[in-house]
């Protein structure tokens, strides 16, 4: 059955790890100084208690050009304390577009090249002008990417589980226009939406995600967002400590192999650096867990 898609938007994620830490007032000091538009979100659901809110600048307008066609849309970034940047190119889905072309959307935005620029010359121009607020900088050169589907009004839409057994939502979460998805694929997929409300749905994969929010809400769409500054943040610890243990075996074996050396400070030098290290993942951590707190509302968790 053909579906037309009448209202709906399509977000797209860039999450860059640019520093330390930022300070956020001093961050907004210095763009309201330059004309940016800022805010500080207040419409998230009461639900949901973010220790820090992120400063989210408006970046104006951008068009992106797909083999489908040009689609005008609006950047936005966000700016988290922890270091991080997030930039979202907001996508409108041209109304009346079919499920096919949709799927055929995802497709070419999963191999973007030009989404990585766009996104990577707004980090880089916003980084420029909030360098004075970032502790310690050092840019990952790792980033997260992830889009966000939100449908919120096509036909059917008011029955959302009946809606999603009508169209292929592994070939668009998959972003996979030409292969058919195995039956086995499709029903995991589909085994993780969940709902709210009767009129709202969630489905929510590891590189995608599809909601459909009649109402227009992005509480989740946000929480999404959050989720990603810290998954790209836990990559980044990872990919540090593993670092660092290779080297520290590395080490050891070495001055196994020096009996004159083998009494020397270097274990102490090692194991005070790894416990420095340690201690610094474990504030993280407790970062991570004070950051974002639900009361209420297992939907949201």
């Amino acid at each position: 059955m053909a579906i037309a898609i009448e209202k709906g938007s399509i977000l797209v994620h860039r999450v860059f790890d640019i520093g330390g830490e930022i300070s956020l007032m001093k961050a907004g000091q210095i763009l309201s100084a330059g004309g940016t538009r800022l805010k500080f979100p207040t419409d998230i659901r009461k639900a949901m208690i973010i220790r820090e809110s992120p400063l989210k600048a408006d970046l104006g307008e951008e068009t992106l050009s797909l083999p489908s066609g040009r689609y005008p849309g609006h950047v936005f970034a966000r700016i988290w304390n922890y270091g991080v940047l997030s930039v979202t190119l907001e996508l409108a889905i041209p109304p009346g577009t079919d499920w096919d072309r949709l799927v055929k959307i995802a497709s070419e935005l999963e191999t973007s090249e030009e989404m990585d620029l766009i996104a990577v010359s707004r980090k880089d121009a916003l980084k420029k002008r909030i360098m004075p607020a970032v502790e310690n900088p050092a840019e990952w050169e790792i980033f997260e990417d992830y889009i966000t589907y939100i449908i919120e009004k096509a036909p059917g839409i008011e029955s959302p589980r009946e809606f999603i057994k009508n169209v292929d939502v592994a070939a668009l979460i998959l972003a996979e226009p030409r292969e058919r998805i195995s039956e086995d694929n499709r029903a995991f997929i589909l085994e993780s939406a969940m709902q709210y409300s009767a009129t709202d749905l969630a489905l929510i994969d590891w590189n995608s995600a599809l909601l459909i929010e009649p109402d227009g809400q992005r509480d989740v769409a946000d929480v999404i967002e959050f989720s990603l500054t810290h998954l790209l943040e836990f990559r980044y610890y990872d990919e540090m400590l593993g670092r660092k243990l290779d080297q520290l075996y590395d080490t050891m074996d070495q001055k196994r192999e020096s009996v004159v050396n083998i009494f020397r400070n270097v274990y102490a030098d090692i194991a005070e650096d790894s416990s420095r290290k340690y201690m610094e993942f474990s504030e993280f951590l407790g970062r991570v867990e004070n950051s974002l707190k639900t009361v209420g509302d297992s939907y949201l968790a």
